[in-house]
């Protein structure tokens, strides 16, 4: 189903885009963030006290909330969905994890004088892979870092699939399907995640609780643009009026919804231009290689070296990261994704503006 026979053809999310270009920005962000937090365990990069890496994770599932709704009303096919969805996670995270069990895990079990074959290892695995809290299972192999954890930002892996399984339910079941029944859902999951914290001690529900309104919250904001393009369009005086207010209010009890609608006005504003730079639209999307792969490579920095400061840790890491994320995309991303039903080799370079980062 292309755009022209479905009305969309003026429309420039059916267009080339710059939307893997803001996505590799939002990965940036999130290695700023953690450049900082490894060395420091404080991240300077904040408004308020909404952090550079904590937005750009809202940002991530704001562009996936719109493109899964794209994806899902303009192809109604729940088998190819499911299996596009699939192969967008788990190859590259599969590498990821497999990496961890057969290198990581050994290497640092040895210099940590522990069993190279731990028990714990691979459980640390299997909840990954089966959608459990990372954090909860015992990958602490990095002992002598600030932060023990093998790969931090692997926790919102599960919120990002429940999202994709939540979508595809409430798309079946019409609940989702129209601009006032979106908003009525993104109004209500958006009213419980901002008033949660008036009406209960949010500090005594699981952690997972309150990550999963808020990450729905910012997942539906993206379905909700999906069904009213007007708003994908935001004029420069809304995107100052909006910054306006984050900056103002950011502090207060709805700052981070306001921060979240001025972060999505601007990757709107810069995502979907009038008129794509072609070189910008083809760029290849290694941001969810960077996402999966910073962490662990900063951490194994670190274990070499322990007083690298921020900047030069950030400066010894950006070449290893790349090197990873773009053999991530070249090798294991790219290919894959023309397994997806309807995919065709001369469709591929704009493939990274159709899926989820």
């Amino acid at each position: 189903m292309n755009a022209a026979s479905t009305g969309f053809a003026n429309d420039p999310l059916f267009r080339a885009n710059h939307f893997t270009a803001v996505r590799w920005v939002l990965a940036i962000a999130v290695v700023l963030g953690h450049v900082w937090l490894l060395t420091t365990g404080f991240e300077p990069l904040r408004i308020h006290e909404w952090t550079a890496s904590y937005m750009a994770v809202n940002g991530f599932f704001v562009l996936s909330g719109l493109l899964i709704a794209k994806s899902l009303h303009t192809r109604r096919d729940m088998r190819a969905y499911a299996l596009s969805r699939f192969l967008r996670i788990y190859p590259a995270l599969g590498v990821v994890l497999i990496a961890f069990a057969l290198v990581f895990a050994p290497a640092l079990g040895a210099i940590n004088g522990t069993s190279i074959l731990k028990p714990d290892d691979w459980l640390y695995v299997v909840k990954v892979l089966a959608l459990g809290d990372p954090e909860s299972a015992p990958a602490q192999i990095f002992t002598t870092n600030l932060e023990t954890d093998f790969n931090g930002p692997l926790w919102t892996i599960r919120f990002e699939i429940a999202a994709y399984i939540l979508a595809g339910i409430a798309f079946m079941i019409g609940l989702v399907n129209g601009p006032w029944r979106i908003l009525g859902v993104f109004t209500i999951v958006q009213s419980v995640y901002l008033g949660a914290p008036f009406v209960i001690d949010t500090s005594a529900l699981p952690p997972s609780v309150m990550s999963l309104l808020r990450l729905s919250s910012a997942f539906l904001l993206g379905m909700t643009l999906w069904h009213w393009p007007v708003l994908r369009k935001p004029p420069i005086v809304a995107i100052a009026g909006l910054i306006a207010v984050f900056a103002l209010f950011g502090g207060g009890p709805f700052g981070e919804l306001f921060a979240t609608l001025a972060l999505t006005s601007l990757m709107l504003r810069a995502g979907l231009p009038k008129r794509a730079s072609p070189r910008v639209a083809k760029i290849p999307d290694y941001s969810y290689g960077i996402y999966i792969w910073h962490y662990p490579i900063l951490q194994l920095l670190l274990v070499a070296q322990p007083d690298l400061a921020p900047a030069m840790l950030g400066l010894v890491a950006t070449p290893l990261v790349l090197f990873a994320s773009a053999a991530s995309w070249h090798i294991i991303e790219k290919p894959v994704l023309r397994l997806k039903p309807g995919a065709h080799p001369k469709k591929q370079k704009t493939v990274s503006t159709e899926v989820a980062a």
